[in-house]
């Protein structure tokens, strides 16, 4: 797996497994994960249809990691 240096920072501060992510082989299961916390935490309320900020982010450690690998 490849992750640049703002992925895995971003993954340590925002997933308490971090570590066990960063080991995970699998694209998929990364790209599940973070999509998982983009769903829960990435949208701005009160109709949860755009991203705030720290979904905006998110989203673009999802799209480099899915493109790097």
């Amino acid at each position: 797996m490849k992750f640049t240096d703002d992925d895995e920072k971003f993954i340590k501060k925002y997933f308490p497994n971090a570590e066990e992510i960063l080991k995970m082989s699998s694209v998929r299961d990364v790209l599940d994960i973070i999509g998982d916390w983009i769903d829960e935490n990435g949208f701005e309320p009160p109709d949860y249809y755009d991203y705030n900020n720290l979904g905006r982010e998110a989203q673009k450690v999802y799209d480099r990691i899915y493109l790097n690998n």
